[in-house]
């Protein structure tokens, strides 16, 4: 893989009758390239007036003066071939409906849809979902846009990695302004396209302005400048990746860049960058007086208006008359009438369908809840067992006296003896065993094994392929694992510390947890993010905080929060066939902590609290290692003569609170004890909705509460590094037995 840069604009285009002599195209293709253009542009103008009308409500970012870009590069892709658009997407997802349009009908079909989601109606792309910044056809290779600029940049790279994986010979088209190109995204996607060789066409629309800054100068003096290079495409030398750089005006010249540039990606699995030079119309927003450019130099560029260039080369090829040009535009016309009018004609999503698709719906079948539960006590009893064994048996190592204990709980219990992250990795394996489309990504994951050995041994097993270490690029790791998602694969991406999450939240949130229910309920997003968190290790706030309050604030995410290895084994397997996407956090202490582990083939149903001990006194609700600690405590309580119930929730999100409220009617006192900080935190969470549950006599459970209940948390500090700091910013055993014996 090597740059070389190969700029076509002062380069003669192919004329059209050279490319149907060369049987590249037909003449009806490139009559119909000029159609597309039209309705790209009928369409553009008919949303500006809808939106002067507040008929269209909310952004749209107009794409007219652009088609050209859009129309040359969906020409250019073959059936099975997948795009991925931006906040000014309009045109993009108008040119490759057309392309996968078989019939008038069809085509029309789109238009409508197209319009309607623009109107937020229910008979839209996303059934009104979505609207214009988000607009998304997955079910014919468009994997929609994004409001956020560059946001879709990651996910382009993982959909074409997933493309790669499959062999499917599909190449990815990802379509992104001049202005993503100095994000961070851009850049981590860049280069983990680069490095890991996927099929990729980077096509930049420069149309010279993020916003009101221009990228590389203005003759308005007051202007600012995003960037001291002028052509972005000259950037691909540090990815080490070919290049090219078109007239963005003229769709024949983008038709010709782009298929070669998609000829390369497909035969030598390597992203080409293409930036085409071109220009919009409109302003960034409606709201955008455009004082950023001059009169003169919007009329330069609208003088070379694709529609000119293109009616231009069909005309002077005498391909087609005047008054045929003039009734494609009138046919493009009355498409684009007749969309609005089926948009206007259209109902409204329904209001009592709210909630509908933000989850993919998933249930398990009662008796493997009713097994499981029975599978949960048996593992506690061979944990106390192996616990007991070692304080016992005799040995000259502790690995001696620590296998002598494993083997005797085989024997009494059928049962292995993990530590967590054996666990983990032994859930992994045999996920990777049963599902060809699971595969692993993330920093340090395969020949060292990850940072905490939950990976180890499963890039010797599954090779290169399956377990991809990657550069530290937490928004490219997370924004590839959607777009593997969104192509039929089971991502499991690995940050490695819960406090690097936010440097990904935008992947994460804004396209892994909304991308369902902002395209209709029309795609899935079946990935696991594992991380790790909580103190313990003395490495200060930066590696050390618990960021779940954080996480279970996002619709569409599930998150969960394992204490033990049967835990950790069990939920990491459901999580990663669920169809959600899943934030997998284990906690940094736990990775040694031993515990029993069944031997036979077994999940542990998402959303399924686990009651690890039974009890009349009080309720204590928690997950995490400090379940460990809530159990601790409940144990020096009961040799006081006080009973208490310890509740492990597993899954912090869905949160199974019938398990809770059911166990406080009977204790009548509530106490919940995390790790994370109180504000906005897991235990008000639980609080509010077990004050609000209803049981079946009409009863909440604030009625059976005889005690105000308590929330247990961290301190409100950042995780200090000194030891005695460090304990003394979280609930300990010792807190929590004080706590409730105040309470009693």
């Amino acid at each position: 893989m090597a740059f070389s840069l190969d700029d076509r604009r002062d380069k003669p285009t192919t004329k059209l009758a050279t490319l149907i002599d060369r049987k590249q195209i037909t003449k009806d293709q490139a009559l119909d390239w000029l159609r597309s253009i039209h309705e790209i542009r009928f369409f553009e103008d008919k949303v500006s007036e809808l939106l002067g009308q507040n008929i269209i409500k909310g952004a749209s970012h107009l794409y007219a003066g652009q088609e050209a870009v859009a129309v040359g590069a969906c020409a250019a892709i073959q059936n099975g071939d997948v795009i991925a658009s931006t906040h000014r997407g309009h045109g993009h997802c108008g040119a490759i409906g057309n392309t996968y349009a078989d019939t008038e009908q069809d085509r029309q079909h789109h238009w409508n849809q197209m319009m309607a989601e623009l109107m937020g109606k229910e008979t839209g792309y996303c059934n009104g979902r979505g609207g214009s910044m988000h607009i998304a056809d997955v079910n014919h290779g468009n994997l929609g846009s994004t409001g956020i600029v560059g946001g879709n940049i990651p996910n382009a790279v993982g959909a074409a990695l997933g493309e790669k994986y499959k062999k499917s010979g599909a190449v990815v088209l990802s379509f992104f302004g001049d202005g993503s190109t100095n994000t961070g995204a851009f850049h981590e996607a860049m280069n983990m396209a680069s490095v890991l060789n996927v099929p990729l066409v980077a096509i930049i629309e420069n149309n010279l302005y993020g916003m009101s800054v221009p990228f590389s100068g203005s003759p308005v003096e007051a202007a600012g400048c995003a960037a001291n290079v002028e052509n972005i495409a000259e950037r691909a030398a540090a990815y080490g990746v070919p290049a090219k750089i078109v007239d963005g005006q003229d769709t024949v010249a983008v038709y010709l860049a782009i298929k070669d540039a998609v000829e390369h990606a497909r035969s030598k699995t390597e992203m080409v960058m293409v930036e085409c030079k071109t220009y919009r119309w409109y302003g960034h927003s409606r709201s955008d007086p455009r004082v950023y450019r001059t009169k003169e130099e919007e009329k330069a560029w609208k003088d070379r208006d694709p529609i000119i260039v293109l009616s231009k080369k069909l005309l002077d090829e005498k391909m087609a008359t005047q008054e045929e040009l003039d009734a494609i535009a009138a046919k493009a016309e009355k498409v684009i009438e007749d969309a609005t009018q089926f948009a206007m004609d259209s109902a409204w999503p329904n209001p009592a369908e709210l909630t509908k698709d933000v989850y993919v719906e998933e249930s398990y079948p009662a008796d493997l809840i009713a097994a499981e539960k029975d599978t949960a006590r048996a593992v506690m009893q061979a944990t106390e067992a192996y616990e007991s064994l070692i304080k016992t048996i005799q040995g000259r190592t502790k690995k001696e006296v620590s296998d002598k204990a494993k083997e005797q709980i085989k024997a009494d219990y059928g049962m292995a003896v993990l530590a967590m992250k054996e666990a983990l990795v032994q859930a992994q394996a045999e996920e990777m065993r049963r599902d060809p489309t699971v595969f692993i990504e993330g920093e340090d994951v395969g020949i060292y094994g990850g940072a905490y050995a939950a990976t180890k041994g499963l890039l010797e097993e599954f090779g290169k392929d399956r377990v991809i270490d990657t550069a530290i690029s937490e928004a490219a790791i997370v924004g590839a694992a959607v777009g593997a998602a969104l192509r039929g694969l089971r991502p499991i991406a690995e940050i490695m510390y819960v406090d690097f999450m936010p440097i990904c939240l935008d992947q994460l949130m804004h396209n892994g947890a909304f991308n369902r229910y902002m395209f209709g309920g029309h795609a899935k997003v079946p990935m696991v993010v594992r991380t790790e968190g909580g103190v313990g290790r003395c490495i200060a706030a930066h590696h050390s905080k618990s960021l779940e309050p954080w996480l279970v604030n996002v619709p569409g995410l599930y998150v969960v929060m394992p204490a033990t290895p049967y835990d950790a084994k069990g939920l990491l397997k459901a999580a990663i066939r669920s169809d959600n996407p899943v934030v997998f956090i284990e906690h940094k202490a736990t990775y040694s902590q031993m515990g029993a582990v069944p031997t036979d083939e077994y999940i542990i149903p998402l959303g399924v609290a686990d009651v690890k001990r039974q009890g009349t006194d009080v309720t204590v609700v928690s997950y995490s290692r400090q379940t460990m600690f809530c159990l601790a405590a409940a144990a020096e309580l009961q040799q006081q003569g006080i009973s208490v119930e310890v509740i492990d929730l597993r899954t912090v999100k869905p949160l199974d609170i019938q398990t809770v409220a059911d166990s406080v009617r009977k204790t009548g006192r509530l106490v919940t004890v995390a790790e994370s900080f109180c504000m906005c935190g897991t235990g008000p969470e639980i609080v509010r909705q077990v004050i609000g549950y209803t049981f079946e006599n009409g009863r909440t459970g604030f009625d059976y509460l005889d005690a105000a209940p308590v929330n247990m948390a961290a301190a409100d500090v950042p995780p200090p590094m000194s030891e005695p700091l460090e304990n003394a910013s979280i609930p300990t055993p010792d807190k929590i037995v004080a706590t409730i014996k105040a309470m009693l």
